[in-house]
């Protein structure tokens, strides 16, 4: 079985996040960082607190917290995430072999369904799993949504496939075989040190990985 994220692995949500952050600094009368520079510090995984101070914004890291919740999952914004290139090729490929579960921490069960749909990708997946829990670390909510998934019965066969810590770490103390995607939400370097099994450009290369069963 696959487990797959869905923003960064699947969809390039890199439009949809800079735009939520362009308007709330435009809302404050704050100047904006390029896309190109915002997009590399939130690979980077640098703070949203020293993001903000790039620009010298004053609005307080709570608020800004809150009106990202607001927006990100709203159909505005929603709407500029597009598919991956090789991603909708890829899962029509995989599900005609594979059982495959979309698992996201996406709050908005309904949004979520709708884009699916939008999209034509709900007929790749047996389940989707979701979670609006806010608790940290986010991996412990991925890890309990898989977990309770499965039962506990892990086995050695499944796989899952992301582009953040929080899939990799999942993936890991799971003991699943574990996939970081390249061309999603962290660098190159931050996925390196979590040692996964395979790393990935994009989801284009995993047609290329002969040497784990799911090609």
């Amino acid at each position: 079985m696959i487990f797959w994220d869905l923003d960064g692995p699947i969809l390039d949500v890199s439009e949809k996040y800079y735009r939520v952050y362009y308007d709330i600094l435009s809302e404050h009368n704050c100047s904006q960082l390029d896309k190109d520079e915002y997009w590399q510090l939130k690979r980077q995984r640098i703070p949203t607190n020293e993001i903000l101070n790039y620009t010298k914004c004053k609005i307080t890291l709570n608020k800004f917290h809150e009106l990202w919740l607001n927006k990100i999952e709203t159909p505005g914004y929603v709407k500029y995430d597009i598919l991956q290139k090789g991603a909708f090729e890829l899962l029509k490929k995989l599900h005609l072999r594979e059982s495959m579960v979309l698992v996201t921490l996406r709050k908005s069960r309904e949004i979520l369904e709708k884009q699916l749909m939008d999209l034509n990708l709900s007929i790749f997946f047996k389940d989707v799993l979701s979670s609006g829990d806010e608790r940290r670390p986010k991996w412990k909510v991925k890890y309990n949504l898989i977990n309770e998934y499965l039962n506990g019965e892990i086995g050695d066969k499944n796989i899952i496939i992301g582009d953040t810590e929080t899939d990799i770490i999942t993936g890991n103390e799971l003991g699943l075989k574990t996939i970081a995607v390249l061309n999603g939400i962290r660098t190159t370097e931050l996925l390196t040190i979590l040692n996964p099994d395979f790393i990935c450009n994009s989801v284009e290369d995993l047609l290329n990985l002969k040497s784990i069963d799911i090609i």
